[in-house]
C-alpha cells in the first residue's frame, strides 16, 4: 500500500508537471504568433513607407521639371520645326507613365481646386476660355494648378 501511495503521488506530480508544460507551450505559441504578426505588420509598414518616399521624391522632381516643359510648350507655339512637338509629346508621355495627368481646363467649369484664375474675360460665365499655364496632377493630388482665363458675362 505504501507503494501505491508513492505511485499516486508521482503520477499526480507528473500530471501537474505535464499541465504546467502544456500551459508553457501554449504561452510560447501565443507569444510566437504575436511576434510573427508584429513582424509582418512592420514589414508591410516599412514597404509602404518606402513607396511613400519614392512617390514624394518623384513628385518633387516632377515639380522641378514642369517649368522646362512650360518653356518647350511656349517655344512650340512659335517654332515651325516638327521635332519640338515630338519632344513635348515624349515629355508628356513620360510624365503620364509616372501617373502625372494634365488638368483639362479649356471649356471646363472653373474649379478653384485645380485652377487659378489670372484674368476674367468676356465669355460664357464661369467657363475657362484659355489657359496661360498648364496644370498637372499626380495620383489625384494637384502638383500645380493651371493658370486660366475665365469667362464672365458683361
Amino acid at each position: 500500500m505504501k507503494d501505491e501511495g508513492k505511485t499516486k503521488k508521482i503520477e499526480d506530480k507528473s500530471q501537474k508537471e505535464i499541465e504546467e508544460l502544456k500551459q508553457k507551450i501554449e504561452e510560447f505559441d501565443n507569444k510566437y504568433k504575436r511576434a510573427l504578426a508584429d513582424y509582418l505588420n512592420l514589414e508591410k509598414r516599412v514597404t509602404q513607407e518606402q513607396r511613400d518616399w519614392i512617390v514624394k521624391a518623384n513628385r518633387q522632381l516632377i515639380i522641378r521639371l514642369l517649368p522646362i516643359l512650360d518653356t518647350l510648350m511656349l517655344a512650340g507655339e512659335h517654332v515651325q520645326d516638327e521635332s519640338l512637338p515630338l519632344s513635348i509629346k515624349q515629355f508628356l508621355d513620360i510624365l503620364k507613365s509616372e501617373g502625372v495627368q494634365r488638368i483639362e481646363t479649356i471649356g471646363q467649369e472653373f474649379n478653384p481646386k485645380t485652377m487659378q484664375c489670372v484674368e476674367m474675360v468676356e465669355g460664357e460665365d464661369g467657363k475657362v476660355i484659355s489657359e496661360t499655364r498648364a496644370g498637372f496632377s499626380m495620383q489625384e493630388e494637384v502638383l500645380r494648378a493651371a493658370l486660366v482665363r475665365v469667362g464672365k458675362k458683361e
